[in-house]
């Protein structure tokens, strides 16, 4: 712990700052962007080179400043994604790459301590969900956010803890017998507190993305059979206690069903369509929303982080997100076996499946945000940078450990 700490110890605090964002009732937001400043100030001592494909970030960047300008929405949220593009874009340094990595390695953990905590608010009986008392009033139920102010969020770090704890205990390394025993006792955890936020999506892609992570890190497939029922008669033996504890998620279903008639976002993305069809080609601009006279830039539920690319920014801003996915977007066989790639890479498969439906995307005031922009930064610049690099990256993280 004491070794960890002396080699990670930035990279802890950086993630610490982060973190805070996930609890406005406890931390102030400006803890938030000190993260941002801690992260710039590691860049600027490494060797500035350029990626062939920065430009589609700074491109993003213009584009979204002129768009905003033109519709009169300027608002400092356009400040803070922009800074957040900025650090997060592709570079041609192996040094930032290996930082980036070690930073994304200690979020990981903070996934999990987060979790941990919220795991404790739901035995200690702490609900700190704000909004949404519509739910609670026309449903009957109520969901939770532990110490957080909204269940996404903590369903959204549970999620992603369970592909950790999962991609701990398969990586080919001697681990003792109370760490596997910890780390499964997380994976439950982790999957209980999903399922109570009432999730579908976050429960469902964290299952698809543990499955994707043990079929990339399992040389054999007799091993791959051999992991698959270990993790099948784990869940078989857990499964009771899991569908007691689903109610949430079905009543969730139920009650909207039986209240609307539609899915949850299914009025959120009429909105954004007429939105887009307001101003198809350059949107309504940065963190804009609404149609006429109701046009403002304000908190909002956008319904989706694809469909607020497209409202916000219109074809030309989508365009250039998609561009942005297919430089990042690879077969898994170019992640190899790594085990801290394979994580990112199934992260990567997380978030972009999940901004369907959620809009952290372009919500840089949320942590979230600088996260998924960190890991496609990582994602192209791993694509992209020569073969040499990451022999000489393999060779350094063999050295450490």
């Amino acid at each position: 712990m004491k070794e960890y700490w002396q080699e990670n110890k930035y990279e802890l605090i950086t993630t610490f700052f982060i973190f805070t964002n996930l609890f406005p009732a406890w931390f102030p937001q400006w803890m938030y962007y000190v993260s941002f400043a801690m992260i710039w100030m590691k860049f600027a001592k490494f060797e500035k080179v350029s990626h062939p494909k920065a430009w589609l970030f700074w491109g993003l960047i213009i584009f979204l400043w002129l768009t905003t300008i033109v519709n009169n929405m300027l608002d400092l949220r356009l400040v803070i994604f922009s800074v957040i593009l900025y650090l997060c874009r592709p570079t041609g340094s192996v040094d930032l790459h290996q930082y980036k990595k070690k930073l994304m390695k200690n979020i990981y953990w903070g996934f999990g301590i987060v979790t941990l905590a919220n795991f404790y608010a739901k035995l200690a009986g702490i609900n700190l969900k704000q909004g949404a008392d519509w739910m609670e009033a026309h449903r009957g139920f109520s969901e939770f956010s532990g110490f957080a102010s909204h269940p996404m969020w903590t369903s959204c770090a549970a999620a992603i803890s369970t592909t950790f704890f999962v991609s701990l205990v398969f990586r080919e390394r001697n681990m003792k017998n109370w760490q596997k025993y910890a780390c499964y006792g997380m994976i439950l955890i982790s999957l209980y507190i999903t399922m109570v936020s009432a999730s579908r999506a976050a429960f469902f892609l964290s299952l698809a993305c543990s499955a994707l992570i043990i079929w990339m890190l399992t040389e054999k497939i007799t091993a791959f059979m051999r992991n698959a029922l270990i993790v099948g008669f784990t869940a078989l033996f857990f499964a009771p206690f899991l569908i007691d504890n689903s109610t949430a998620m079905q009543n969730k279903k139920n009650g909207l069903e039986v209240t609307t008639k539609n899915t949850s976002r299914d009025d959120l993305w009429i909105e954004r369509m007429a939105e887009f069809n307001s101003s198809p080609i350059i949107g309504i601009g940065f963190a804009a929303h609404g149609v006429g006279a109701r046009k403002q830039v304000s908190r909002n539920e956008s319904g989706g982080g694809f469909i607020s690319v497209l409202a916000q920014s219109g074809i030309i801003g989508a365009l250039l997100i998609a561009l942005i996915w297919a430089a990042a977007i690879m077969m898994p066989r170019r992640i190899g076996k790594e085990p801290d790639l394979v994580l990112i890479y199934s992260s990567f498969v997380f978030f972009s499946i999940h901004s369907i439906i959620e809009g952290y995307m372009f919500q840089g005031g949320w942590y979230l945000c600088l996260i998924i922009w960190l890991i496609i930064g990582l994602m192209i610049e791993h694509k992209t940078l020569p073969d040499e690099a990451f022999d000489e990256e393999m060779e350094l993280e063999q050295l450490e450990e």
